[in-house]
């Protein structure tokens, strides 16, 4: 087994006229786009025919330069020198996309290529493939509710609730059930709350992490959280939380102010660095497939 990365897990949120088809279409075939100096395209696409909502596709985006160089041995002389090479390659994030959960796992290239421009240059690839014409697509967090709930727990209160959610596409989760259908009755895009209260938001989502935290049993989240849930604004956080927005949470903590933030707990998990296209497709199906249930979520 090679070397172990990190690989995040977000959902591939769609705009105006995008659809999944248009997504792969611009991975399988792909434009460059350059930065200063150096290029982004997708590389090494492959396509894995899964079960239903299972089928998925890998490819890489290589982040590289049209003249590069690498160090080689001059034998004769016994030292070292530099040689020009076309297009050599500064790094390349692995990465596998499942329309049927909207989900995305990439690969974090610590300094190199990190997932948060990993995420604005898989946007900028996508859209400009088509001209940016009606289109749009976000790569957005998927949390790892544990972490997060932990985190929540630690508040004394809770002052300011900031979320921004998106319409769901193709799962929606019981928890938030009505809210993703009052999106999709009013036709939005997006919609944002918030929610502020300087004494304290009278909130359950405390008591919801505590419900989380000392469960050891129940696969199945909702049955928890939804007996709880309180609100709009809890609705929303959980909604982002999926995946489907990002939220943002201020509160008090041993008489400090302290914010947190969905994006700074995603989901991850450990995987070769240079994986086997099929083995690393088959693992996202997996964690995707154990989310998706932990959480409730269902199709239409």
């Amino acid at each position: 087994m090679g070397k172990l990365t990190r690989y995040y897990l977000g959902r591939v949120l769609k705009r105006g006229e995008m659809t999944s088809k248009k997504i792969v279409e611009a991975m399988q075939n792909p434009i460059i786009i350059e930065y200063r100096g150096t290029k982004y395209s997708f590389i090494d696409f492959e396509k894995f025919d899964g079960p239903g909502q299972e089928i998925g596709y890998f490819a890489k985006i290589a982040k590289y330069k049209q003249l590069g160089a690498v160090e080689v041995v001059q034998e004769a002389q016994h030292t070292s020198a530099e040689t020009p090479v076309l297009n050599r390659i500064d790094a390349a994030s692995a990465f596998v996309y499942i329309p049927g959960f909207s989900g995305i796992t990439y690969r974090h290239i610590w300094g190199v290529f990190p997932s948060e421009q990993f995420e604005k240059v898989f946007k900028e690839l996508v859209e400009m493939r088509h001209q940016k014409f009606f289109v749009g697509c976000d790569i957005e967090p998927i949390v790892d509710l544990r972490t997060f709930v932990a985190r929540l727990s630690k508040l004394d209160k809770i002052t300011e609730l900031n979320a921004t959610v998106k319409p769901p596409n193709p799962l929606f989760g019981p928890c938030w059930k009505s809210l993703s259908e009052y999106l999709l009755k009013r036709k939005l895009v997006e919609a944002s709350f918030k929610e502020t209260a300087p004494s304290g938001i009278e909130t359950n989502l405390k008591s919801i992490a505590v419900a989380v935290l000392d469960d050891n049993t129940s696969k199945n989240m909702v049955e928890l959280m939804e007996p709880l849930l309180d609100g709009v604004g809890d609705a929303a956080l959980l909604m982002a939380a999926d995946g489907y927005g990002h939220a943002r949470i201020k509160g008090i903590e041993e008489a400090r102010d302290v914010v947190i933030r969905t994006s700074e707990n995603q989901k991850s998990f450990m995987f070769e660095g240079e994986p086997n296209p099929k083995l690393l497709y088959q693992h996202a199906v997996d964690v995707f497939r154990r989310h998706t249930e932990e959480r409730g979520l269902e199709h239409p």
